[in-house]
């Protein structure tokens, strides 16, 4: 008894020591995971100070620049406008004319009210450009704009050959020099070109270097050696236009774009809509118990949270290598999610892989190549094996009653979604990586499956629609995924067939339910042009032809048997016969352009169940087209595309029936009026005979 009580004790002690260790652990990782969100929140605190701070020093030294700039360009109130004037390529003084050497001295001698006076386009005497002040020094290694080079003046100054009118410079050399003051304005600006001519006007060049560098600037006033002793002659007139006009321009590079930043915001700031938190937040919040997937699921949001550490404190971090572990990381948790019940979780987490392959360039780079699953050999990403695993595993438990609110609906919308991206994104030389999502088990059937709601259906049959796009795809979307060993019928692939059952649905005519119907015409059409094999897959299936002569016959109903809601709806009435001839242009190309004979007729009298008296349909749904007469609210575009179609139609029906069968169809149609003309003509031969 003793024993047998303390054995009890001592399993209760035990029992309880192993909750306390798990508390305890669980306690640290909580612990640790908010250090770790504590320290990324400081980070980040401090990041954003950083960057207010250096706006504030970009502004302030942008303030600083301006005003420097305003007051260097500054201009004289009598400036006139300058004009372009011929000038040597050598680096030492000019020499004045002869002319501007009396304006000058009449300016010294009377001051700036004795300026000879000339029209502001064409001076009397030409006119010397406004010169740029003396350049404080540069540094050695500071390397200079193109067109500009060092030279041993101890004055570094610019000049401008920028020629307005036709003339000639003679040779300029060292004969002598006269200091001119011009307290007016700033004098003429010197630049030494090696013996190149640069032609540019005078005030571009002043404004465009002194945007553009410090080292440009230059003092108010210098003293200029000209030379009177060889006069120029100056010579107005417009400039040859066949001569050319090199101009030295510098282009500011533009920055490129720091990819990182938009990585880090959408990993950082992501909000799934259903959500009342960041992804990030709720991905951090997740507790699962203790074990391997626990510690995986820890490892990877160590490693995400480092990742965003990293970014604001190192601008040479790679946005690629960067951007390859979180999405590994994501991948990681997505996998450990799936196996456990945080339905809503995961969906934050598909829904910011979408928003990152939306927004990343080559997002197949870090998704489809440089993250695979244990199968890494056969070329699987674990992307899509987890996406499998979602729709074989949750989505099938979706039915008619589930919403897109809920939290089952909003992770099968989000899965679509990330499906859908990764189609649209995959390049060519990869999408046979693609072939894994409609090989998989039961993926297929569960996409289109009879219990799913309708807003499912709509994304599902779209993502068959994208899917269609891509030609490798065509065998394992015409294929049997989960019968292996058992005897195939082709003619009766299980999706293909309920995709025919929607395609006759005519419970619902809503725009979801008109976009299913869609989505399925274009997958067969795709598919037909993928191979010759799937066009023969397609057109022997015991339910697509039939299905499509239903789904056509019930269009042509509403045209040419009266439908008050569409005659008052002109849009409404447009894309009704746009989708007719559409259907027309499918049925057309499957059965007149197949490899093999179609039997159209045994295809039809031998249609099953819901298709009974397809061949009926098919009959009145091409003699509508081929010979009834477009109803009299049909207008303008509308009436030319149903006559397009006309022609086609006739070839098709003249597939079914010929000779006196076709005539007789053809007066069917034509009869009304025939008949009256009858009644016509034999009152006529009354009204004859009487008055003989």
């Amino acid at each position: 008894m003793l024993d047998s009580k303390l054995a009890k004790e001592g399993e209760v002690s035990n029992l309880r020591r192993n909750i306390e260790k798990t508390a305890q652990d669980h306690a640290a990782q909580i612990a640790k995971l908010r250090a770790a969100k504590d320290e990324s929140e400081a980070r980040q605190i401090q990041m954003q100070k950083e960057m207010r701070e250096e706006a504030e020093r970009l502004k302030t030294q942008f303030t600083f620049r301006q005003h420097e700039i305003e007051t260097s360009t500054r201009k004289s109130p009598r400036a006139l406008p300058p004009k372009k004037v011929p000038v040597a390529a050598s680096a030492t003084s000019i020499p004045l004319p002869s002319q501007m050497q009396r304006w000058t001295q009449n300016e010294t001698a009377a001051g700036p009210s004795r300026v000879v006076q000339g029209s502001p386009t064409r001076p009397r005497f030409g006119e010397i450009v406004r010169n740029e002040r003396a350049r404080k020094p540069m540094a050695e290694n500071r390397s200079l704009p193109s067109g500009f080079q060092t030279s041993a003046s101890p004055t570094r100054s610019r000049v401008t050959d920028a020629v307005k009118g036709k003339g000639k410079a003679p040779d300029i050399g060292k004969r002598g020099s006269s200091n001119v003051n011009f307290d007016s304005g700033p004098p003429p600006a010197l630049l030494p070109v090696g013996g190149t001519q640069t032609t540019q006007t005078a005030q571009d060049d002043v404004y465009g270097d002194m945007a553009q560098d410090d080292t440009f600037m230059a003092d108010s006033n210098m003293d200029t050696n000209l030379h009177p002793q060889d006069d120029v002659e100056m010579v107005d007139g417009t400039q040859d236009p066949q001569l050319p006009i090199p101009v030295d321009e510098e282009i500011e590079g533009v920055a490129p774009h720091k990819w990182i930043m938009d990585l880090h915001r959408i990993v950082l700031l992501h909000i799934e809509p259903t959500c009342r938190m960041t992804t990030l937040q709720a991905l951090l919040g997740v507790s699962l118990p203790t074990g391997p997937k626990s510690d995986a699921y820890t490892s990877a949001c160590s490693r995400i949270l480092d990742v965003l550490a990293r970014v604001p404190s190192e601008d040479s971090l790679d946005w690629g290598n960067a951007a390859q572990t979180i999405c590994r990381a994501l991948i990681e948790m997505a996998v450990v999610l799936t196996a456990s019940d945080h339905t809503a979780s995961l969906a934050a987490l598909l829904s910011q892989l979408t928003h990152l392959v939306y927004t990343l360039p080559t997002p197949h780079r870090y998704l489809l190549v440089a993250s695979g699953t244990d199968a890494e050999e056969d070329g699987v990403p674990r992307i899509l094996a987890v996406l499998c695993s979602i729709i074989q595993d949750h989505v099938s438990k979706l039915d008619d009653h589930e919403t897109e609110k809920s939290d089952l609906g909003v992770l099968a919308k989000e899965s679509l979604a990330l499906l859908e991206a990764l189609c649209l994104i995959t390049p060519s030389d990869l999408e046979n990586r693609l072939v894994f999502v409609p090989g998989s088990r039961s993926v297929l059937s569960t996409l289109v499956g009879p219990s799913r709601p309708m807003w499912f259906l709509f994304y599902s049959t779209r993502i068959l629609y994208w899917l269609s796009t891509r030609p490798n795809l065509f065998r394992s979307l015409l294929s049997f995924s989960d019968t292996e060993g058992q005897p195939q019928d082709y003619t009766k692939l299980p999706h293909v067939e309920r995709m025919c059952s929607l395609l006759v649905d005519s419970s619902r005519a809503d725009d979801e339910a008109d976009g299913i119907k869609q989505h399925i015409l274009r997958f067969f059409g795709l598919l037909s042009m993928a191979h010759p094999s799937a066009h023969v897959i397609i057109i022997e299936s015991q339910s697509v032809i039939p299905s499509i002569t239903s789904y056509l016959y019930d269009l042509t109903a509403l045209v040419w048997q009266g439908d008050e809601a569409l005659e008052s709806d002109p849009p409404a009435a447009s894309r009704v016969i746009q989708r007719m001839n559409q259907t027309t242009f499918l049925l057309h190309h499957l059965i007149l352009r197949a490899d093999t004979d179609v039997r159209l007729r045994e295809r039809l009298e031998n249609a099953r169940g819901e298709y009974n008296g397809a061949i009926h349909l098919f009959i009145v749904a091409m003699s509508r087209l081929s010979f009834a007469d477009v109803p009299e609210w049909v207008k303008g575009k509308d009436k030319q595309e149903l006559e397009k179609i006309a022609d086609l139609a006739r070839e098709l029906l003249e597939l079914m029936v010929e000779g006196p069968e076709l005539d007789a169809i053809w007066a069917t149609y034509q009869e009304p009026d025939e008949e009256l003309e009858d009644d016509e003509e034999a009152e006529a031969r009354r009204l004859d005979a009487n008055e003989i």
